[in-house]
């Protein structure tokens, strides 16, 4: 439970047990509670949140006070694991000492807990709203026959206080991306056909789908962000902190937000662009077998078209006198991701660096580059103190640049892939840059028009709350 400032308590809840369809089968406790204004009921999705899990609960195709109100990936998501207990033992099988990968509504919960942070940051100003917008039941359900809720009818719902539901909920609702999830379930489901989902889909009364697998769809951290600050300065239109415009609410925001959330291409006076990260590389060494298991340190950059030249440099810091460690790492690059180390044997040590310089030709235009480090290292107080517990850590940092030829304009702009971000920012120019390539390569990317709110506001009269 998350208790905001306002009072406002938001039940983040989940169930991992499948129902399937009319029949209703598997545990529906918390989907009943789907409908409590105070709660968000959270689908379980695929890593990439394109189809609901195997073993995300469903509600009742014809009770919509049982369906989730929206979705969050819950397949295979990384987690830090705790070391030396029953967990750990999973972690040591799949190669990583501090994370593991883990599955349930429980991994697909946090995802919402953390927008509703974000939403709360972005606007304070966020609370109980003054509308009723959860589906509710009515005798006979609104959809899917002659079914009826198994629990008493509320016929004031819509105008008691006790069902006015919190603005961050409606946010995610109608900010969420059903396109494409109906029937839609991952490969190996058979508990679940996935083939039952209306070809009309069920409006819910925020005027956006809604079904029992996926609620009204998979979260959008920028959509919804993006609504959120758009209501946040109709409330705030000084931008001093204090709500001097109440009347506004999140309908008012969702007819304009859209408009602020435009393309923008910006030219940079530059043929080179560069990506770097962190990461900690360690093995760990079981001593009760003998088997070393080493850390996941696969890292994506994107190839834009017109890419010449690739360099990049690989810092390590292989010795360590307080620990008396030593170790030997490398870093390899595949261009493409066809699987070959297009950095074998092109490395040139520096002091504790590697300096790779790779020509790039356009095979390898659009598409994801992979690094990945590998390498030996031993640790001496390891074998001192618990050798079964004890690893190797070798900090590192990775810096890649790519040059690319200008002779004809570059635009560079690419989707993240679904488990991972990677960004490219425009560095210095090289050294065959002059001033005719002055504005010949450009970003195209999303970008948040805030200064624009102010100009689509409509005053509006003051209500009483309903």
């Amino acid at each position: 439970m998350l208790t905001f400032d306002n009072g406002v308590a938001v039940i983040f809840a989940a169930s991992n047990s499948g129902g399937s369809g009319s029949e209703c089968s598997g545990d529906l406790r918390t989907n009943v509670y789907a409908n409590t204004p105070s709660a968000i009921s959270v689908a379980a999705l695929t890593h990439d949140g394109t189809a609901v899990t195997s073993f995300s609960s469903r509600g009742c195709m014809n009770q919509q006070h049982t369906w989730p109100d929206v979705g969050a990936p819950g397949r295979d998501i990384w987690a830090t694991a705790p070391r030396g207990t029953a967990i750990d033992a999973s972690t040591r099988t799949q190669g990583d000492l501090y994370y593991m990968s883990i599955s349930g509504t429980s991994m697909a919960t946090p995802h919402v807990g953390g927008m509703a942070g974000l939403l709360l940051n972005v606007a304070p100003s966020l609370g109980v709203a003054d509308y009723h917008r959860d589906d509710h039941d009515f005798g006979s359900s609104l959809v899917g026959g002659d079914g009826t809720a198994a629990y008493g009818q509320f016929e004031d719902w819509d105008e008691a206080n006790f069902s006015r539901v919190h603005e961050i909920e409606l946010i995610l609702e109608l900010t969420a991306r059903y396109d494409g999830m109906a029937n839609s379930c991952e490969d190996g489901n058979d508990e679940d056909s996935c083939s039952d989902i209306p070809t009309e889909c069920y409006v819910s009364a925020t005027g956006k789908c809604h079904d029992w697998r996926v609620g009204h769809g998979l979260t959008d951290t920028d959509a919804a962000v993006a609504l959120a600050r758009t209501l946040q300065l109709m409330r705030d239109q000084d931008h001093d902190g204090i709500v001097d415009h109440p009347e506004y609410n999140v309908w008012d925001a969702y007819e304009i937000y859209q408009e602020m959330m435009v393309d923008t291409t910006i030219p940079v006076n530059t043929d080179r662009v560069r990506h770097s990260w962190k990461g900690d590389w360690n093995h760990f060494n079981n001593g009760a077998t003998g088997a070393v298991y080493y850390t996941e340190d696969a890292h994506y950059v994107w190839i834009p078209n017109g890419t010449s030249r690739l360099e990049a440099t690989f810092t390590a810091t292989e010795f360590d006198s307080d620990t008396v460690q030593a170790g030997a790492l490398q870093l390899s690059i595949d261009l493409a991701e066809d699987g070959s180390n297009d950095a074998q044997g092109a490395g040139i040590r520096q002091s504790d660096s590697w300096y790779y310089d790779l020509d790039v030709d356009e095979s390898a235009w659009g598409q994801w580059a992979e690094f990945d480090i590998s390498g030996q290292a031993v640790t001496v107080f390891g074998f001192i103190e618990d050798i079964e517990f004890f690893e190797s850590r070798i900090p590192y940092t990775v810096d890649v640049m790519l040059t690319l030829d200008l002779s004809q304009a570059v635009d560079i702009q690419f989707d993240q892939r679904p488990d991972f971000y990677s960004d490219l920012n425009p560095t210095s120019p090289s050294d065959m840059y002059d001033a005719s390539m002055d504005g010949m390569l450009t970003f195209t990317k999303p970008a948040y028009d805030q200064a624009g709110v102010i100009s689509l506001i409509v005053p509006k009269e003051t209500e009483g709350r309903k």
